[in-house]
């Protein structure tokens, strides 16, 4: 029980802890396949809607709709390696000591608020998913409806909110599993995901102007 507080009140003496024990991946992976599933549902409503739009017969729609939901939950599960190398590899610059699998099980933690958003988003997507269906535009204008949509815009600026946790977990586990200063880890982690948020910030600048 004093693990469950500690995430999310004493991030440093969580991993600080986990650190004494041997790696296990069951709870992080769990997180992250949950995380997947949410990304699996999101993928295939938006494409059938999507499909659906643009006149695709249901048959075909459905079809798309499935290869939608694999790519939207495999492309959860890559970007957590992807995450860890690019954490991984910046804190080297900054002597980073560890090895990459205690990086990758302490970043699967981090996907805990991801996990939250991904509720908040698919509400989101349900709610503008209607409406895409019963237009008539292409993919093009389509994408432009998306990010013109109030309720999407609003769920571009919660989902930086719940980055900003994301990364909040990655520098303490970083530092944790990587021998680091707060300083190293703050930026091999503040850099990329940095990055990310300017880039989510710019689309939905673009998306309001």
């Amino acid at each position: 029980m004093s693990e469950v507080i500690n995430i999310f009140t004493n991030l440093d003496s969580f991993f600080k802890e986990k650190m004494t024990e041997r790696i296990q991946f069951k709870i992080p992976a769990l997180i992250v396949v949950l995380n997947a599933l949410m990304g699996a549902i999101s993928g295939y409503v938006v494409t059938k809607a999507i499909l659906l739009s643009a006149a695709v017969g249901g048959g075909f729609a459905g079809v798309g709709a499935i290869f939608g939901a694999v790519g939207g939950f495999l492309g959860v599960l890559v970007l957590w390696p992807i995450y860890t190398a690019v954490f991984y590899g910046l804190s080297a610059l900054f002597g980073g000591e560890g090895s990459f699998k205690r990086s990758l099980e302490f970043v699967g933690y981090g996907y805990i608020p991801m996990l939250v958003n991904s509720i908040f988003s698919l509400y989101a997507i349900n709610q503008v998913s209607a409406s895409l269906q019963a237009s008539s535009a292409n993919p093009a204008q389509m994408a432009q409806m998306l990010s013109n949509d109030p309720i999407m815009q609003v769920a571009t600026l919660v989902g930086i909110i719940f980055q900003l946790w994301s990364a909040n977990i990655w520098i303490f586990g970083l530092k944790n599993a990587r021998n680091l200063n707060l300083r190293g880890a703050l930026i091999s982690v503040g850099l990329p995901v940095g990055l990310l948020i300017l880039y989510s910030l710019i689309s939905y600048i673009g998306g309001i102007a």
